[in-house]
């Protein structure tokens, strides 16, 4: 008997003429102590298949028109509330895809980790801060007991997904669900996170049921995969099988979808549009009654670089490296210390009304379309925010079709500025994102992870449009990533980064084809060469 046995199950949304069939009549099995990839593009259906093993869907909203859910022989679509909180945390585990939406932002991670030990363990206090110690050693966070009271916000990314990973583990459950368990992190984290994620498959003989868009990950780790596409699975058989030598024809074109090609060559004596020089942004430790600071987390410690008109630098470096707080920094959205320069004048002197006019001129494209979006704004609403804010546009008129004339060059229909976000699949929130900022006409885009949530196919669609916009309109992207594929797609010069510092940073193709520094060529193995050993561990 399977440790999970899915038999024809369906999930709908709605009734009638407005009926969504999300999943439709799929059946899997996963074995004790076995890895089950699922994989497929964005609207799939693979998070929602999860979430129904959890009963975690929106009901009534959402329902089951058949199908069994069978976990360790019991039958769980008419288990109650009360026994499938049992289950959850304790037997069956999930690790969301979206660890900043998952953690409750009010409460310090101990805290959060306590919850889950204190409800199904019993714990008291002092049991239960030594396993979330261990938890967070085991998953690799850095100063554990230094980081006990802080809260989510003050974590990178990567950082938030290890505490997820750490309060899924505390009890060791039989089954852990992980959706898109590596998308916010570099890939070095990446490696070490799969490697854990085995060691303790094989130590406490747990399955696993990974969700991913990533295929590097599921040939790292998977023994089954089944792949899904519109609701139904189309392929499933042995990962290798699946692997080299795919049968249905999604399957195949979603194996050779990945971003490919280099930037357009750009003017290599080329002024500076952005520098920053010696550059620094430290956050205080405080502690005691009175909160004093008795030290500093440096996020940045001294940077100093430039990126020229036209083109494109791409910053690359592990989880809180400071990849992210350093672009927010050169955009003075974060309070800093040294010099910044933009088109020949200081902005680390200026305060926020003489800022005003140029920030129309300098952007940013978040790490999360979906948190960055309006819910309550329609899509015309959202991209023209920002010509209502500098009094661009014209009239109502020429302002629509301004927004039209944008959605239409990002690949969108102009019809669709009548729509909300939760409408749209990641990949076209993506690209409302990227036309928010291009309908203003600005000079400098930071682009903070712009596919990390992406499949591989609609990644390549971004890489595509992004290339197209800067011959178009000359624009200069300061381009963050922890995927080096997707960096060495757009990047003309790169600048990696490792703890606040920068260690390395040249012409794209000098850094990817001879990395000076051992942590670049450390970085650039993890990367371009992750594979599966025989036995499944994560090798270089």
């Amino acid at each position: 008997m399977s440790l999970l046995e899915i038999r024809d199950l369906s999930v709908s949304f709605g009734k009638g003429a407005g009926e969504v069939k999300a999943v439709r009549n799929i059946s899997l099995d996963i074995e004790r102590g076995e890895t089950v990839a699922l994989v497929g593009e964005s609207g799939s259906g693979k998070s929602v298949s999860a979430l129904s093993v959890m009963k975690l869907l929106p009901y009534p909203q959402a329902r089951h028109p058949s199908g069994s859910i069978r976990f360790d022989g019991e039958e769980l679509m008419m288990a109650d509330e009360a026994h499938m909180r049992e289950l959850r945390g304790n037997n069956i585990a999930m690790i969301f895809q979206e660890p900043l939406t998952s953690l409750n932002p009010l409460h310090s991670i101990e805290k959060q980790i306590n919850e889950v030990l204190f409800v199904h363990k019993l714990m008291d206090h002092e049991q239960a801060r030594a396993r979330v110690l261990e938890l967070l050693e085991l998953v690799g966070l850095d100063e554990a007991m230094d980081r006990l009271d802080n809260l989510p916000h003050q974590f990178s990314g990567g950082q938030q997904q290890r505490v997820m990973i750490a309060m899924a583990l505390a009890n060791e459950p039989d089954l852990l669900i992980a959706d898109e368990p590596t998308t916010a992190v570099d890939v070095t984290i990446q490696a070490q996170l799969l490697k854990l994620l085995n060691e303790l498959r094989d130590k406490l003989g747990m399955a696993l049921l990974l969700i991913t868009h990533d295929l590097g990950v599921v040939r790292a780790m998977a023994d089954r995969v089944s792949v899904m596409n519109e609701g139904r699975i189309v392929e499933q058989g042995k990962a290798r099988d699946i692997l080299n030598n795919p049968q249905h024809p999604y399957t195949k074109r979603l194996l050779a979808a990945e971003p490919k090609g280099a930037p357009e060559a750009a003017d290599p004596s080329a002024p500076s549009l952005m520098s920053g020089e010696d550059v620094k942004v430290w956050f205080p430790i405080k502690q005691g009654l009175f909160r004093r600071t008795v030290d500093h987390i440096k996020a940045i410690d001294g940077v100093s670089l430039s990126v020229k008109r036209g083109h494109t630098l791409g910053i690359v470096g592990e989880s809180g490296s400071g990849k992210s707080t350093l672009g927010r920094a050169l955009l003075r959205l974060e309070g800093c210390e040294g010099g910044i320069v933009f088109d020949g004048e200081a902005l680390h002197s200026r305060g926020e009304a003489e800022l005003r006019p140029l920030r129309r001129r300098m952007q940013l494209v978040f790490q999360d379309p979906y948190g960055s979006l309006s819910p309550r704004l329609s899509i015309g609403q959202i991209v023209g925010e920002g010509l209502k804010i500098h009094d661009l546009g014209g009239n109502e008129e020429e302002r629509h079709n301004l927004i039209a004339e944008t959605l239409k060059e990002v690949g969108l229909e102009p019809q669709m500025m009548e729509r909300y976000p939760h409408e749209f699949s990641g990949g076209q929130r993506q690209r409302i994102a990227i036309a928010r900022v291009l309908v203003l006409k600005p000079d400098f885009i930071v682009m903070d992870e712009p596919t990390s949530a992406l499949d591989m196919s609609v990644q390549a669609q971004i890489v595509d449009l992004l290339r197209d916009l800067q011959q178009r309109h000359g624009l200069t992207y300061l381009f963050i990533s922890h995927d080096l594929k997707v960096v060495r797609a757009v990047s003309h010069d790169i600048v990696v980064m490792r703890r606040g510092k920068i260690v390395e940073q040249g012409p794209a193709s000098e850094i990817f084809t001879n990395p000076q520094q051992p942590y670049t060529r450390a970085l650039m193995a993890a990367a371009l060469e992750m594979k599966a050993d025989d036995s499944g561990v994560v090798g270089t």
